[in-house]
């Protein structure tokens, strides 16, 4: 009887939830972010292609491991997750919570299609079996139901309820067997139901920790508590193996690979360890133990593995014995969001993290964006203060801060304990501040004084003052409300809140209500008599209270996500915001109130507007402070941005977002939403038509590529091999074949086998677009091993390096993109020398200045280099291009915007006359084609080219002047094309410098300066995305020493490893002359030696008079902003300002110690400059320096 009531009752609490989900999924703009925190439950596909995890954030993300990116973030969840499997389809999730409820979630759609609530106690394991799904709870129940058909298992033997408390379960597919561990150490067999339960009594002495199978000899082995791995014959009922534990913990996991015949099994110790097993018998060696994982999954075959680390980074491997590799890695996120604010003045929005960071993001029409450290360890609180335009922050540091808008550390007050909450008190200019050990504190900056006010009995919650600055509310974890009268200096109204837990308190704008809200709702008071205020807001976990002081409404925001909005009088509610269930931070009104943001956890905030009732936009910060907005109709701006980090997913597929950029990339967006001005119209994301899907396999030396219409139609089919295309149409060049009743196309490996890679697993992809080529899939790839061989060449390192100075006439000529060349040209000659060795190193210099007119830059020559590498090189060797020189866009053959070398033989800019634009430049598609016939995987493109057009004789020369973004789109394509290393000199509407004191392009200064003074891989190895990063982080500081700015950009094959270029002694590092002389002012801060301030803006002043003076060939000693090594200097000064002068007290600092004073009396800033450059210039000249 017992059990019938439980089934009625199993049967009431299952319902399903109907969900509607389109076959045409919207595209997702998407950001690959890691969890905040440590990684606690895993979940991998057979086929290991896809890998879930739930963190200790809450959250729940997908992972495409092919792609090595994230495709979906969610909370299904209201508290922490217990459990995580996926069906074998690879088409459902299922998740478990401590919130007692199991779910299925369709991946494509990302709807909960099956929901089971109320189950008995924490369930910690899950398993799709047969149709059904299985699931285990802590309290020894096992449900099994038929989800997809909506009903329980229809053989009655869904609940099996009468077998105690269980600690673990495993299924096996290939033996049909499910076998759970129990608390007492038993373990019990199930090997189908038309066959009896087993059960083994004493296995263990203590509860089962995990289960595995042996399916070759029928084995089923063990893990427990006791410390002890044991493997059992269940035919025979005997023991035909046990070891205890290595580092003597209990064993908490284990899997036998049967693939290759090692156990594996974690340890409380938090080890990981590596057996061989042989018949049952584990051997007594470990072959390896690793103690930085924590928590693995494996595959069926075990073949791949994921595991997380003690940092929270999550890997993927592809295990082989004594060659097991990582497939991806995905680091966590450093911190998550606590608190927000919105400075009054600029309208930027503002928050501070766990991890000590503030953020700041204004939305004008190029966004500003800053961050710095404000606190060693967690940020707690942060406010905003319109005295000064400042910042106040505190956190576990134990100290209160406060900033200037730019970062300057203004004052600080040391506490008694953690700071936990702070308020402005502007009108009395003061700060109320909330402790870990409850104390509210009273802090006035400019007096430097502080006041304990009262305490709480522990940690205080969250303080606020009214706006007349009368009163001071707090609440605490001792569920008390305490309000402080300024006036009165006492606590005036003080009672316990009927509620658990306490999460935030606010006044009306008129300080006549106070909210509290917590756990269990919300709770109002008035504040002329401190009467309860009746309300109708639901009991539920309000998380954020704010008051709209404009519409008098009070905004709620709930701990599941969702927001509401109710009137002053909180009797009914006005407005309901659902759309997230990301864990709400704060919620901010906008400074006219019309819009108001929502902070969520994971570092996204939505701008929601009320008017509208909708969220108009998204915004994601990166823990390094970059962003991407978008709005709902599609429209984004992004900025700084790796284009690997931003990408479209459509179900469990990423499409580059840089094939709709064009179309929807929207600068100043943000702006314009805040402004509520209309946007430019787009096609919705959903129209977009889809790329056909391939499937790919290889076959008796045949690849077979099966091409499947998704409803946008079948354009172009391409072969890539090691990211190089090699085939642009297989449909054209592939021939037809039917293999068990499907159609596919099929490409002889022979015919691009100079292009496979001998003796390692070259990456096969085929890549599709739609008909109208609007869109395309990011390709199927497959791995094939290269033949082996005995006798493996050495790589050789192919070059072909372009300067033109000297066009024909002067309008075009540079000053030093042949000299660039040139010094290029000598260091990687040398260093791949070295590296490759003298036999193994043919590089081509072709310049202006050569005296060989086959060595000239002329097109003919420069095909001509190109076409002699084509006919040597193999696939194993390495491409280096450098290009330097002008650069156009203009349209090519086939009537595409394509980008033009202009070769020594241009005299304008002009392209408008066909014969000289085919003759005397070179367009990408050309060198595509070139370099396509080139068998090389490995391959560097370095492009300091630019545009023709008027050009500054200033001191920095541009080399540009427009039109940079078509010709990174150009050149971007071709990249796409090639697999290459890309370089480019400036990234989208930006220019590119070259420079009359540093005797170079800045692109190649920079990459010179990495050579000879960078951090090299064991001191002398030249490793292409290092060498790559240096340039991209200081030419930007090169150009802005300037008053210039240009940053250049660069991308990497998906997919692909960075490889060394070259190797340098020390001696050859020593011999790269750079003209750069060896005196550097590295800062200059000058300021008023009563304000501190420098209100004359001497500093920048005299800044550019070092850089004007620069242009002296004479000079002993030059400004470059934030020089770093020897011979670097900073000069320090104070002024003052009297009726007829100013008089300047100067240091000159050099490691951090005075080794030169001056006084300078000049009669205007334009005499000051003079007078301190030539003190300065003095010293170093009668020092010899």
């Amino acid at each position: 009887m017992k059990r019938y009531l439980y089934q009625v009752y199993l049967l009431l609490s299952l319902f399903f939830f109907q969900s509607y989900y389109s076959t045409a999924q919207e595209l997702q703009l998407t950001l690959s972010t890691g969890h905040l925190g440590k990684v606690k439950h895993l979940a991998i596909t057979n086929d290991a292609k896809l890998l879930s995890t739930a963190g200790e954030d809450a959250a729940v993300k997908v992972w495409n491991i092919d792609d090595k990116r994230l495709l979906y973030t969610f909370y299904p969840h209201e508290v922490g997750i217990t459990a995580l499997c996926f069906t074998q389809d690879n088409q459902y999730l299922a998740t478990a919570g401590m919130d007692g409820k199991v779910k299925v979630i369709h991946l494509k759609s990302q709807e909960v299609v099956y929901e089971f609530e109320e189950v008995e106690g924490e369930v910690f394991t899950l398993k799709f079996v047969a149709g059904f799904l299985l699931f285990i709870t802590k309290g020894g129940m096992i449900y099994r139901l038929d989800w997809e058909n909506k009903q329980l298992a229809p053989d009655g033997m869904e609940i099996k309820s009468d077998f105690g408390n269980f600690s673990s379960l495993n299924y096996s597919f290939k033996m049909k067997w499910l076998t759970v561990g129990k608390m007492e150490g038993d373990i019990v067999v199930w090997r189908g139901f038309d066959r009896p339960t087993v059960t083994k009594k004493g296995l263990h002495s203590d509860w089962v920790s995990a289960i595995d199978y042996i399916p070759s000899d029928s084995l089923i082995v063990t893990a427990s508590w006791d410390k002890t791995i044991k493997v059992w014959d269940i035919n025979a009922d005997t023991l035909v193996d046990q070891m205890t534990s290595p580092d003597n913990t209990p064993i908490v996991d284990l899997k036998y690979s049967s693939f290759f015949n090692v156990l594996v099994f974690a340890t409380k110790a938090q080890n990981i360890y590596f057996y061989e097993s042989e018949n049952g018998k584990i051997k007594k060696e470990a072959l390896g133990v690793r103690d930085d994982f924590e928590k693995m999954i494996f595959t069926e075959s075990t073949q791949h593995a994921a595991f997380t680390n003690k940092d929270g980074t999550i890997s993927v491997w592809k295990l082989e014995k004594g060659n097991s590799q990582t497939n991806v890695t995905w680091k966590p996120v450093k911190g998550h969001l606590v608190d927000g604010e919105i400075n009054l003045s600029t309208g930027a929005i503002a928050f501070v993290t766990t991890d000590g960071i503030f953020y700041s993001w204004e939305p004008n029409e190029h966004v500003v964006a800053k961050t710095w450290k404000v606190h060693h360890d967690h940020a707690s609180a942060l406010e905003y203060t319109l005295n000064g335009n400042r910042w106040i922050t505190t956190g576990a540091d134990s100290l209160v801060k406060i900033w200037s808008d730019q970062g300057k550390l203004l004052d600080t007050l040391r506490l008694e304990h953690k700071g936990t909450t702070l308020t402005n008190v502007p009108i009395i200019g003061q700060v109320a501040v909330g402790t870990k050990g409850g104390d509210v504190i009273l802090w006035n900056s400019k007096k430097s004084t502080q006041k304990l006010l009262y305490q709480h009995n522990g940690e205080v919650a969250y303080v606020e003052n009214d706006s007349d600055a009368q009163k001071i509310a707090s609440i605490g974890r001792d569920r008390k409300l305490k309000v402080y009268s300024l006036e009165q200096k006492k606590i005036i109204f003080e009672t316990t809140v009927p509620d658990l837990w306490l999460n935030d308190l606010e006044f009306s704008e008129d300080g006549k209500q106070l909210v509290v809200s917590g756990r269990n709702g919300v709770y109002a008071w008035n504040c002329d008599d401190w009467s309860v205020i009746k309300h109708d807001i639901p009991e539920e976990d309000i998380l954020e209270i704010d008051y709209l002081s404009k519409k008098r409404q009070w905004i709620f925001g709930k701990r599941n996500g969702s927001i509401s909005i109710w009137d002053k009088e909180l009797s009914k509610k006005i407005e309901q915001f659902e759309g997230s269930s990301i864990p709400m931070v704060d919620i901010i009104p906008y400074i006219d109130q019309n819009v108001f943001f929502a902070i969520r956890m994971n570092t996204t905030f939505e701008i929601w507007n009320i008017e509208k009732k909708r969220k108009g936009g998204e915004i994601i910060v990166t823990d390094e402070g970059k962003w991407v907005i978008e709005h709902h109709s599609g429209l984004f701006d992004v900025r700084d941005l790796n284009m690997s980090e931003l990408y479209y997913v459509y179900g469990t597929e990423t499409i580059d977002f840089d094939q709709l950029k064009d179309k929807y990339w929207e600068p100043g967006l943000a702006y314009e939403i805040l402004q509520g001005n209309p946007l430019r119209k787009v096609p919705p994301l959903s129209d977009l038509s889809l790329f056909p899907k391939t499937n790919t396999f290889e076959k008796e030396g045949k690849l077979y590529i099966e091409v499947i219409d998704r409803g946008g139609g079948i354009g172009g089919v391409s072969l890539y091999i090691n990211n190089k295309e090699v085939i642009a149409d297989v449909l054209k060049e592939g021939q037809k074949a039917i293999f068990e009743g499907k159609e596919y196309y099929t490409i002889p490996l022979e015919k691009v086998k100079i292009h496979i890679i001998p003796n390692q697993e070259n990456d096969i992809t085929v890549l599709t677009s739609n008909k109208a080529g609007t869109l395309n899939g990011r390709g199927i790839k497959l791995k094939y091993k290269g033949k082996e061989i005995e006798l493996e060449a050495p790589p050789t390192l192919y070059g072909v390096i372009v300067g033109v100075s000297d066009y024909r006439g002067r309008l075009l000529d540079l000053k030093y993109a042949a000299e660039d060349a040139k010094a290029m040209y000598e260091a990687i000659d040398v260093g791949s020398e070295k590296l490759f060795g003298v036999k193994n190193s043919v590089i081509q210099l072709l310049t202006t200045d050569a005296e060989e007119e086959l060595l000239q830059p002329t097109k003919e020559n420069i095909k001509t280099a190109f076409e002699s590498i084509s006919q040597r090189a193999n696939s194993s060797d390495i491409l280096f291009v450098f290009l330097a020189g002008h650069g156009a866009v203009s349209k090519n053959n086939d009537g595409d915007d394509d980008f033009h070398f202009l070769t020594k033989d241009m005299s304008n800019s002009d392209l408008s006359d066909p014969d000289i634009k085919n003759n005397y430049t070179i367009n990408g598609t050309e060198l595509l084609d070139w370099i396509k016939e080139i068998p090389i995987s490995k391959q560097v493109f370095v492009v300091d080219a630019c545009h023709a057009g008027s050009f500054s004789t200033e001191l920095i020369t541009s080399r540009d002047y427009n039109e940079e973004g078509m010709k990174k789109r150009a050149l971007e394509r071709m990249r796409a094309k090639t697999g290459m290393f890309m370089l480019s000199g400036a990234s989208s509407d930006k220019v590119s410098y070259e420079s009359s004191y540093l005797e170079h392009g800045l692109l190649t200064y920079s990459l010179l300066d990495y050579l000879k003074r960078g951090e090299l891989d064991e001191g002398r190895f030249v490793d292409v995305q290092d060498l790559f990063a240096h340039a991209v982080e200081s030419v930007p500081q090169l150009a802005s020493a300037m008053s210039g700015e240009q940053q250049p950009e660069y991308r990497v094959p998906v997919g692909a490893g960075s490889f060394y270029i070259a190797e340098l002694s020390q001696a050859v590092r020593d011999s790269i002359t750079l003209s750069i002389q060896k005196n550097l002012i590295s800062a200059i801060y000058l300021e008023d030696a009563e304000t501190w301030a420098d209100h004359l803006r001497l500093s920048q002043q005299v800044k550019s008079y070092f850089i004007l003076k620069a242009e002296e060939k004479d000079l002993t000693v030059r400004y470059q902003k934030n020089a770093k090594g020897p011979n670097t200097y900073i000069i320090r000064g104070k002024y003052e300002v009297h009726k007829n002068n100013i008089l300047l007290k100067l240091h000159l600092i050099s490691e951090n110690e005075v080794i030169e004073k001056w006084t300078v009396k000049a009669k205007d800033i334009k005499d000051c400059q003079e007078q301190l450059f030539v003190n300065i210039e003095n010293y170093f000249v009668e020092e010899g320096k």
